[in-house]
């Protein structure tokens, strides 16, 4: 090596590159410009020679070529250049055979170009929102992206990591060797990037971090967009999304008022071996859906997780490899926003997989979760939880969330977790109060709101729903000081409640009846939607048809009854099981009936709008309840038959009128015994349930029947005033 090309070296920096403890390498690797010449320098450990390759091509059409010097064994190589400005090149690499580990390697001639000519890629302004904690578009520069800087091909990783020494990309395309291409730490922001040109889509790459006690530790991208081994979680870069999917948005939003009814698919249970689960889901979703007359299909949770488990996520913006590809998944959405079905996906910002390689403990620091086991770690499902005072969580999870709308095309959302999320002392026998010294979490409280003002925003259209079994006040107000803008709160209460009643003896029921009103007495708090044999309840008690008292048939009239009382009941509706298709033709009918009755849709968290009628009848098992609007002409009535045997049952009305039965699931096309019955009755005067008025029903064993009520015309308010003079009046008899 010449003297002048050894004095321009910085050696103490260059052992920090050649020990892999470097986290500026582009202040040494690179062309650097020194008066009227420029230093390259390079770092390929193993290797035996570096040539320089210009771009530009000499007389005879052939590229020109300058062999680097080597200034360390190690693969450390060097070369003066006597200009100021070398133009584009890249490196020819020469491996030469050796033998490692036991195993004869071949000589290998490796062309790349300099990951070190490109710097500061992310802006300054990114950064900054970054750092502040406002920057719901970090997924934008963080991770993997496919791009051409000066006239070059490849990919730009970038990796906050801040607690690191170093922080490496590694893959195939370096044989996995964390000393080749170390990154660049954007001054002290804890944010590294590098651009490797040639690195192209489909290619495979993990991060590896040396931490400050010197342990090698290698994990995935937090951003990756696609996660090729679930269990290593080796990531793979993937291109930009041509056709956004999020564009397909209704632009209406959906309002109180609307009549909506979901379908709930696990995912997992269309895995067969043979297409992916998300093909799998295509026709079978649209033929459940379509005929079904649901308005939604929620998802469940479609991202990488942990074991048989989905609700413990290992990466936030990779689908999970067992269940399909990113383009399955939005080719799913986009064919069931082709049959007019939106769709709804789990969000899951309450805990995380603990796995190594993951987010848990990511740069020797809870980076994503507190370090402190009482505030950063739930026992009770072994799972870690995430620090919501930490600005690069808060913009992870903002960017992971909205990235569910923006790259899949969500039209819903459904948060999970959020009890767990709202309370330190969830679940707890140890934990830290907050500075009030209360146990609400306030940081959580914060991000909750922040991220539903911040879809919202984005996204008018987008539902917003709660999984949320506390009992935190405010959880569906208009989003403020008290309210967190939720659109609908997931009742699990409700689930709870009636499979408790509806699984036992109906020889038992009568007595237990209060398990029915006690849902009532919570129903009007919030806007729900109740979850009817949920995935999660599935996990934990088995299938509610395994579970109810009596033979097939009597199982199956209970499944009906269970749907039908679903259906009745305040709130918006969700179906999470596969019917048999009798059930699925009853379910058809009902979904057209509650898009159909404003009764049924219309003011459901308005108490004034529902009326018990009869909720005591411990001896029949027997209630009635009126759902209605402002307009009389809307009310249905409703009556319902717990007992195991047919009863005559007389429930006090509301009105004089007629009541029309419109409905029954008891129906012989639904695979009962009966049908609806044309007879419309008329109330009598007979004083019941504290009513002057009053009807009585047949019902059949374990079914219910849905009544529509018809005021009387003139014509016929005339008949009945005059029947009940007659009834009730002396009427001088004329004398012979």
């Amino acid at each position: 090596m010449n003297k002048r090309l050894y004095k321009l070296m910085d050696w103490a920096s260059i052992e920090e590159v050649i020990y892999s403890e470097c986290s500026h390498p582009s202040d040494i690797l690179g062309p650097h410009l020194k008066g009227q010449t420029t230093l390259v320098q390079a770092f390929f450990p193993d290797s035996d020679s570096v040539v320089i390759r210009w771009k530009e091509r000499d007389e005879k059409g052939k590229p020109s070529e300058t062999k680097m010097e080597v200034a360390d064994d190690d693969g450390f190589y060097a070369q003066l250049l006597p200009t100021k400005d070398p133009g584009a090149y890249s490196y020819v690499v020469t491996y030469e055979e050796r033998l490692e580990d036991g195993k004869t390697l071949k000589k290998k001639v490796l062309r790349c170009g300099d990951c070190y000519r490109h710097k500061d890629i992310i802006s300054e302004d990114q950064i900054k929102r970054y750092l502040e904690g406002n920057c719901p578009d970090a997924s934008d520069f963080l991770g993997a992206h496919v791009m051409t800087l000066d006239s070059e091909d490849g990919t730009l990783f970038a990796v906050y990591a801040p607690s690191a020494m170093r922080v490496s990309v590694i893959g195939d395309f370096n044989s996995w060797d964390g000393r080749t291409h170390q990154m660049n730490k954007r001054g002290e922001s804890g944010i590294y990037e590098l651009f490797v040109p040639g690195v192209a889509e489909g290619e495979r790459y993990q991060f590896e971090l040396k931490f400050k006690n010197y342990e090698i530790h290698r994990t995935s991208d937090p951003y990756a967009a696609k996660i090729d081994d679930n269990e290593k979680l080796v990531c793979v870069v993937c291109g930009e999304i041509a056709d956004k999917p999020g564009t397909l948005i209704p632009k209406k939003a959906e309002t109180r008022d609307s009549a909506l009814s979901v379908f709930q698919a696990d995912p997992y249970r269309f895995i067969d071996g043979k297409k992916s689960a998300f093909e799998n889901m295509k026709d079978s979703l649209i033929d459940i859906c379509g005929k079904g007359g649901y308005s939604h299909v929620c998802l469940g949770n479609v991202l990488s997780s942990s074991g048989r488990r989905s609700d413990k996520v290992m990466s936030y913006f990779a689908t999970d490899p067992r269940l399909g590809s990113s383009d399955e998944l939005i080719s799913l959405v986009s064919s069931l926003h082709a049959a007019g079905i939106r769709v709804i996906f789990d969000y899951i910002p309450s805990c995380f997989a603990p796995e190594s390689g993951a987010l848990s403990r990511f740069d020797g620091t809870g980076l994503y979760e507190h370090i402190d086991p009482r505030q950063g770690y739930a026992a009770d499902i072994d799972a870690c939880l995430f620090n919501y005072s930490s600005n690069s969580v808060v913009n992870f999870l903002m960017s992971a969330g909205i990235s569910l709308v923006k790259k899949f095309g969500a039209d819903g959302i459904r948060m999970c977790g959020i009890a767990r999320m709202l309370y330190l002392d969830y679940s707890k026998s140890e934990w830290v109060p907050n500075i009030y010294g209360g146990n609400e979490n306030l940081d959580a409280i914060a991000f909750i709101k922040k991220f539903n003002g911040e879809i919202k925003k984005l996204y008018p259209g987008i539902l917003l729903i709660a999984e949320d079994s506390s009992l935190h006040q405010g959880i569906t107000d208009p989003l403020g000081e008290e309210g967190f803008g939720f659109d609908y709160k997931w009742n699990e209460v409700f689930y709870d409640d009636f499979r408790n009643f509806i699984c036992m003896d109906p020889l038992f029921r009568g007595p237990k009846l209060h398990l029915l009103a006690d849902s009532m007495t919570y129903a009007f708090v919030d806007d729900y939607l109740l979850p009817f044999s949920g995935r999660e309840k599935t996990f934990e008690i088995g299938e509610l048809y395994d579970l109810l008292p009596g033979d097939d048939e009597a199982k199956k009239a209970q499944i009906r009854l269970s749907i039908g009382y679903l259906y009745s009941h305040p709130g918006k509706k969700l179906i999470g099981f596969d019917p048999d298709p009798s059930v699925s033709k009853m379910l058809s009918d009902l979904n057209e009936l509650y898009k159909k009755e404003p009764a049924l849709f219309k003011a459901e968290s308005d108490n004034e709008c529902f009326e018990w009628l009869s909720n005591m009848n411990c001896d029949q098992a027997c209630i009635s309840f009126v759902r209605k609007t402002d307009d009389p002409e809307d009310m249905l009535v409703f009556v319902f038959n717990f007992s195991g045997i047919e009863q005559n049952f007389s429930t006090g009305v509301p009105y004089e009128g007629k009541y029309k039965e419109i409905f029954t699931t008891d129906d012989k096309a639904y695979g009962g015994t009966s049908s609806v019955s044309k007879t419309v009755r008329k109330a009598s005067d007979k004083r019941i349930d504290g009513r002057t008025q009053s009807i009585s029903v047949k019902i059949r064993p374990q079914s219910m029947i849905m009544m529509k009520f018809i005021p009387y015309t003139e014509a016929e308010l005339e008949k009945v005033i005059e029947q009940r003079i007659r009834n009730y009046t002396p009427i001088k008899k004329s004398k012979k």
